[in-house]
């Protein structure tokens, strides 16, 4: 008999691999995080989506819209036309002159900084025109807001560059009273001292050029653009528009993400191996065939697979006995191994049973031997039609096959497996030392019962 690797060194060389690599590819991590922990997280998107819900369920608000124009220059770009945006905003959003606007309205059911957190002033391009905006749920409420907080921005813009231009003329006004003062004691002393004549004539002098200098700022102030409301708030017709949506798409995908981020951690710590390929790669062993299938025709075409590989496993390495090792717990593996049997010995004793697959053909060319009819011609056929392979339940207690020494093992497990299952399956095989001619694999929520087909577990 051909040479077979143990289970155990094979086994344990796909744990070395496995741990040298230090990660899994891209599709098998998405298929362990969505396949096994889809419903955690539709649980977290749906919770995202409610807590979006209750946050986006909020009375209709109203925007009324003022504009108007602070005072000064027009800007030559957008940068100075969002400067004056900045200064109109802090003015409009302090909670002293909103407080101080909503006195003047006469309105004491609403509180300063509420009212602050729903206005907002932006510039209309590059020009100077501001336009202020206030939320409410009263839309006739929101325009007499707005009206009142446009006027108080005027004002204190109006009385910052009034009192600036106040300031410099008092200023004045005392330099040149200062200078009339000095002008009439030296005209007193100017009859008896040339002096004196020298001293008024400089001081008239300078009285001119304070005047000139007082006379240029009056021209200068009553060339400036004066602060003036351009178009006065009205009552707004339609509510603004809702957030719903964006908001409920928003915790959505939190809840995505935290849902992923959570079966991520979940795989970290308790790794689960998900798919029948992907059980085959970490068993390293030929995977043959899946029992998954709704209906008795697809489950008796699976079975018949199956018995159909594990008979074609048995002929190429002249094996009479397979024992199962079920490495989940969720499976009646002795009705498993009667139904097994039952189809494998049907496989055998039929000679119109349909040929197998190519690749299954070929497989199993290995294991065929050739026998001499009575006229001479040699007919190829399987090595078990003349010892019949038994398939039965491994075991464990005396290291046998139900009575029957066991020449090899085949795995049955589930589709998905946790590492600590795997784990115990590999102890097992390192103590049998016996090869594993492949795997079967099955649904994790279905058992078999003793009838010839798989059933649904209750």
């Amino acid at each position: 008999m051909r040479h077979i690797e143990s289970a155990a060194t094979r086994r344990s060389l796909a744990m070395d691999r496995e741990g040298q690599t230090g990660s899994t590819e891209l599709n098998d991590a998405l298929r362990r995080i969505f396949r096994q922990h889809w419903p955690l997280i539709v649980w977290f998107v749906a919770l995202g989506i409610g807590i979006a819900a209750i946050h986006s369920h909020n009375p209709s608000t109203y925007s009324a819209t003022s504009r108007f124009v602070l005072g000064a220059d027009d800007p030559k770009s957008r940068t100075e036309a969002v400067a004056l945006s900045d200064a109109a905003t802090a003015i409009a959003t302090s909670p002293t002159q909103v407080r101080d606007a909503l006195a003047d309205v006469r309105v004491t059911d609403r509180n300063a900084i509420d009212v602050a957190k729903g206005v907002s002033v932006r510039s209309l391009g590059s020009s100077g025109v501001m336009q202020l905006s206030v939320s409410d749920k009263n839309p006739a409420l929101a325009a007499t807001i707005a009206n009142a907080l446009a006027k108080r921005v005027l004002a204190v813009r109006q009385q910052v560059a009034d009192g600036a231009l106040q300031s410099t003329m008092a200023d004045l006004e005392t330099r040149i009273s200062g200078l009339n003062q000095k002008i009439a004691a030296a005209d007193q002393q100017a009859v008896s001292s040339p002096d004196a004549a020298r001293v008024r004539d400089f001081l008239t002098q300078q009285r001119g050029v304070v005047e000139s200098e007082r006379l240029a700022i009056i021209s200068s102030a009553a060339l400036r653009p004066k602060p003036a409301v351009i178009s006065a708030a009205t009552i707004p017709a339609h509510a603004n528009p809702g957030r719903e949506t964006q908001e409920l798409v928003l915790g959505a995908l939190l809840g995505l993400i935290v849902g992923i981020g959570s079966a991520g951690l979940m795989e970290t710590l308790r790794p689960t191996y998900v798919g029948s390929d992907a059980l085959a790669r970490v068993f390293d062993t030929p995977l043959l065939g899946s029992l998954a299938g709704d209906g008795p025709e697809p489950r008796h075409a699976a079975m018949t697979r199956v018995a159909r590989r594990l008979c074609l496993a048995a002929d190429a390495e002249n094996i009479r006995s397979i024992g199962l090792v079920a490495a989940g717990p969720d499976i009646d593996l002795e009705t498993l191994a009667a139904q097994l049997d039952e189809f494998a010995a049907d496989v055998e004793v039929s000679a119109r049973q349909p040929e197998l697959t190519a690749v299954e053909a070929l497989a199993g060319a290995r294991g065929r031997a050739t026998t001499t009819t009575a006229d001479g011609e040699g007919v190829s056929r399987p090595r078990s039609a003349n010892g019949r392979i038994r398939i039965r339940p491994f075991g464990l207690a005396d290291g046998t096959s139900n009575g029957h020494t066991a020449s090899a093992i085949a795995l049955v497990a589930p589709n998905v497996l946790k590492k600590a299952e795997l784990e115990e399956v590999d102890h097992l095989l390192r103590v049998t030392r016996l090869p594993v001619v492949g795997l079967i694999t099955y649904k994790r929520s279905r058992v078999f019962s003793r009838s010839r087909e798989p059933f649904e577990a209750t």
